[in-house]
């Protein structure tokens, strides 16, 4: 007997910003607006962002823990800004069950639209659940986000 997959999760927000700006505020202000007390290994005293190469381009996002300590979410796989950015996902778990967060902007009208996909949850052995945890986690996330880019 074979379980059906899950489902991809898709979120997304619009943002009276354009593309440029918008991501900007997702990849280069992710440490002001991250929820971090809520969604985070450390709490609210740590801080996340992505690490960039000599290039400039985002290698990684990682938390850094109030202990000095740094907590690996995730490594990225896509770099095109404006564009868009993606990366595994693994905050707190092991590397070898990450998921796969993508993350598009689009323009659209005066404003950004923003998407969220977020897949790859046969990696995990409670995908499922997992999944339905992250319904109503992103939305928290995507929110301050869609403040802070206004």
């Amino acid at each position: 007997m074979s379980t059906a997959p899950v489902l991809d999760l898709v979120k997304t927000v619009t943002v009276p910003a354009p593309p440029a700006r918008a991501f900007a505020v997702f990849v280069d202000e992710i440490g002001a607006w991250w929820p971090l007390g809520g969604f985070s290994v450390g709490g609210a005293t740590s801080t996340v962002a992505f690490e960039r190469d000599d290039d400039g381009r985002a290698t990684r996002l990682v938390e850094t823990l109030a202990d000095g300590r740094a907590a690996d979410w995730g490594t990225v796989t896509r770099w095109e800004p404006p564009r868009a950015v993606a990366f595994t996902w693994h905050p707190g778990e092991r590397a070898d069950a990450a998921t796969h967060v993508e993350v598009t902007f689009t323009p659209d009208g005066d404003g950004t639209l923003v998407c969220l996909l977020h897949g790859a949850w046969a990696a995990r052995s409670d995908g499922a659940a997992a999944r339905e945890r992250y319904d109503t986690g992103w939305e928290a996330v995507l929110a301050p986000f869609a403040a802070a880019a206004r």
